[in-house]
């Protein structure tokens, strides 16, 4: 079980994400966004020469990644329960994917 570091019912909802976005495709942007990181970080390791800027960016992205990575395990489990947040927004379950989600 992953620690929370972060109450994300805190977080405000700022709108509801489009009924296109269901769990499946917001796992697969999760991973895209894991990778955008890692490249984006490469890339600025090849231009940054500074020790504390990289280990700050190092920690930034470790942790950024990390937390993609919990809330995309949390959507694998929230279609059986019709329940599902990213990040403290709500993702609407398609019926296709769980009849008993309203």
């Amino acid at each position: 079980m992953l620690l929370y570091f972060i109450d994300l019912s805190a977080i405000p909802e700022i709108g509801e994400l489009p009924s296109w976005a269901d769990p499946d495709l917001l796992k697969g942007l999760s991973v895209a966004a894991i990778a955008l990181v890692v490249v984006g970080t490469w890339l600025i390791f090849r231009v940054v020469r500074k020790v504390v800027f990289r280990s700050l960016l190092l920690i930034l992205a470790v942790g950024l990644s990390f937390s993609l990575w919990q809330q995309r395990g949390q959507l694998t489990d929230c279609v059986e329960t019709c329940s599902c947040d990213l990040f403290g927004q709500t993702v609407q379950i398609p019926v296709d994917k769980n009849p008993n989600c309203e």
